[in-house]
């Protein structure tokens, strides 16, 4: 990560922006004067949130002098795949010739990625990749911003090393094993097993995959545990949620 300004600490994004939806993606809306001077051009906000199909691009921009559209993808998160393929969704969709990806870290092969796009799509499109930090000043958080991937070159010293395993992921996956390995066990298939992020894991029943529980854990101190009824057929899917509302006295009673 890019070395802190001297007599300031680097510190967790997520001390300044909680959730990255509701918190970064408006701020990043309302500071693009700030990712303007990381990339070296000018850009005005065109839309928040901006339909793509069933999705949505968190941030859609216009370059000012070209006129250009540009996808911004953000995350509070270390790089990861899914966001990269959301970004490619929404550059195409969109039309955009620019493509923006912001995030805390990028892995390695994530930021070679964006430079061999660059490179084999020239001056057709071009794709960055923005490190996100926050410094505590100790009077305050001081958000910055560091291009990575640009389309003029990639800076590897900013990137996490080949085959390096985020350190915040491998905190969640080390507090999931012991109930993965638990139902493993006791005959869950691994593909049984969904992930949503770091902090989320849905566990398919073993008699049918349409019914499962999810585990999400949020914020320091909130865990969740819900039960998710998705069929194919809504009508069975109906007829299974009533019946288990038929059965919620005697359910809750087994609830320790």
């Amino acid at each position: 990560m890019t070395t802190p300004e001297e007599g300031m600490q680097c510190v967790d994004v997520h001390k300044k922006w909680k959730h990255e939806a509701l918190d970064f993606t408006p701020w990043l809306a309302e500071n693009l004067g700030m990712l303007s001077d990381a990339l070296g051009v000018r850009l005005e906000l065109d839309q928040t949130e901006k339909p793509v199909g069933p999705f949505s691009c968190d941030i859609l921009a216009r370059e000012v002098e070209s006129g250009v559209m540009v996808a911004i993808e953000n995350q509070l998160e270390t790089s990861d795949h899914s966001h990269l393929g959301q970004l490619l969704t929404y550059a195409a969709g969109l039309e955009a010739r620019v493509s923006v990806w912001v995030a805390p870290a990028f892995f390695y092969e994530h930021a070679e990625a964006l430079h061999r796009l660059n490179e084999w799509t020239g001056d057709r499109h071009r794709f960055y990749g923005v490190e996100v930090m926050v410094l505590n000043t100790g009077n305050s958080l001081k958000p910055r911003l560091c291009p990575v991937v640009t389309p003029g070159g990639w800076n590897k010293d900013l990137t996490l090393p080949q085959g390096a395993v985020d350190p915040g992921k491998k905190k969640f996956d080390d507090f999931f094993q012991p109930l993965v390995e638990k139902l493993l066990g006791d005959g869950f298939a691994d593909r049984a097993i969904k992930r949503f992020g770091s902090t989320d894991r849905q566990f398919a029943s073993c008699l049918d995959a349409s019914i499962g529980y999810r585990v999400s854990l949020e914020g320091k101190n909130d865990a969740w545990v819900t039960l998710h009824i998705q069929d194919g057929d809504k009508e069975l899917t109906k007829l299974a949620f009533c019946g288990l509302m038929k059965e919620r006295e005697s359910i809750e009673a087994c609830i320790p």
